[in-house]
């Protein structure tokens, strides 16, 4: 429509950079454990078993809370939804971070992966639905750049609280100071999230007219009256006899995209950024030693991660979704091959952490923000609450899968003294040529397409059409 051609930039970067909380905080509670999991498996003297739930049990957690996003998100609206995850996120850093018992701390870990995965959901879900098309995936991407400063942010944090500390004081006080320390963003996300108005598609669907009409008007200078009739009526040729509120699709391209971004989230998980997330100290572990050395390493991990997203995040928009993912996952691919050979011929570290490094780059490059922008544009208005809540929440039950069997497997006596700890390195490389395929012939292109019109986008590369002529016919 003419009035989308100009719109507010600062004022969607604003709302969107309050919404992203949801993202950071993503980022800060799944990967807080990496840095106490060791003191953690001392104080509860756990198996490695125990040790893979410990960390995956907040998975658990989100696969369930991703799954009733969507309803929720339906039902109160998506600001309401992410103050709800806030307010988890502040009781459940104060249980895992006072309690004596291992039962409590992982029930505390399972209840705040619920905010996780809620959070998860909506934040990107919101994101999309109030940025316009020309910049929506660098607002999208903004979710993904929050979650790398999350990680990174509890990084630093468990560098700065470990650093000089003995294995002792780790053991009974640091990890609890390590736990504890996710209080101080979920408040801030607490605040940030009163400040963002309600998602104008939300507004629409229950008929709050006025308060769509007033963000649009904020967004968009041009908005006026008579756009509003436009847009209203859109809405409703849309939606006429379509429901909304967590139905499957019952049409071949609507399967066929709820297929598509159901992989895309699953897929994302099988790259091996968990094992990086999560037991990035373990697998350093392996080539370096000293606890202060290994925990700064992570830092450089993480700075990495957020290199890679931003660099993502603005060359979507520019140059596509596919081939700047196909780029970066051919990098996650080569860096995983570096890294095992690092860790294959027990090289000092720092071959190990250069392909660790490229990896981290070229992941979040890719598939790091580029399929957390496709999921959360994928999806038509129609099914956009049951797809975001099924593709986000099997993204969390593979997840789960993953880092409840990496330290089994990479504990595992045989594989270690044979590999090093390269063998799940293997694994992931495997799985990242799969990634490539799966972009080459499945996901279609959309950048420069609205939201509204990914359907004939995703009817097109359904039914082996050219995929560029597609997008130029909708753009134009």
């Amino acid at each position: 429509m003419s009035y989308e051609q100009k719109f507010n930039a600062g004022y969607v970067y604003l709302i969107c950079c309050c919404a992203s909380l949801g993202g950071l905080m993503f980022g800060y509670s799944t990967a807080v454990i990496s840095g106490a999991i060791s003191p953690v498996k001392m104080y509860f003297a756990l198996s490695p078993a125990e040790v893979g739930w410990a960390v995956s049990s907040i998975i658990a957690g989100a696969t369930v809370g991703a799954l009733l996003a969507g309803t929720i998100a339906e039902k109160v609206g998506r600001r309401p939804a992410l103050l709800l995850s806030s307010l988890v996120f502040i009781a459940t850093s104060l249980l895992c971070s006072l309690t004596d018992s291992f039962e409590v701390f992982w029930s505390g870990r399972i209840l705040c992966g619920f905010a996780v995965g809620v959070a998860g959901t909506i934040a990107p879900m919101y994101m999309s639905e109030v940025a316009p098309t020309a910049i929506r995936a660098k607002c999208s991407g903004l979710f993904n750049l929050a979650m790398v400063i999350g990680v990174l942010g509890v990084f630093i944090v468990n560098y700065t609280i470990a650093r000089g500390m003995d294995d002792n004081w780790m053991q009974n006080q640091g990890w609890r100071w390590m736990m504890g320390s996710q209080l101080v963003p979920s408040v801030i996300m607490l605040v940030l999230s009163t400040l963002m108005p309600e998602s104008p598609q939300w507004n629409l669907r229950h008929n709050h007219s006025a308060r769509a009409i007033s963000l649009y008007s904020r967004i968009y200078p041009h908005f006026n009256s008579v756009e509003a009739q436009q847009i209203f009526a859109a809405h409703q040729a849309r939606n006429t006899g379509a429901k909304i509120k967590g139905s499957l699709p019952d049409t071949p391209v609507l399967k066929f995209i709820l297929a598509v971004g159901v992989m895309i989230a699953v897929l994302q998980q099988f790259t091996g950024i968990n094992v990086m997330n999560y037991y990035a100290p373990l697998v350093l572990e392996q080539g370096s030693s000293g606890k202060d050395a290994v925990l700064f390493q992570t830092i450089f991990i993480a700075v990495a991660n957020g290199v890679g997203g931003f660099i993502g995040m603005n060359l979507f928009d520019r140059y596509g979704r596919l081939p700047i993912m196909k780029i970066g996952t051919a990098g996650a691919t080569l860096g995983l091959l570096i890294a095992s050979w690092g860790l294959y011929s027990q090289d000092t570290g720092y071959l190990t952490v250069f392909g660790i490094l490229l990896f981290m780059v070229s992941f979040a490059m890719g598939w790091g923000a580029g399929a957390w922008v496709l999921i959360a544009e994928i999806f038509p208005e129609k099914i956009r609450n049951v797809g975001m809540s099924l593709a986000v929440s099997l993204m969390w039950v593979a997840n789960f899968i993953i880092t409840l069997l990496f330290p089994i497997v990479n504990d595992n006596a045989w594989l270690q003294s044979h590999f090093n700890g390269a063998f799940s390195m293997w694994i992931f490389v495997g799985f990242n040529v799969i990634c490539y395929l799966f972009l080459v012939k499945f996901v279609p292109e959309t950048k420069g397409v609205a939201l509204e019109d990914i359907e004939k986008i995703a009817s097109a590369k359904m039914r082996k059409n050219g995929r560029h002529a597609a997008v130029s016919d909708i753009v134009r």
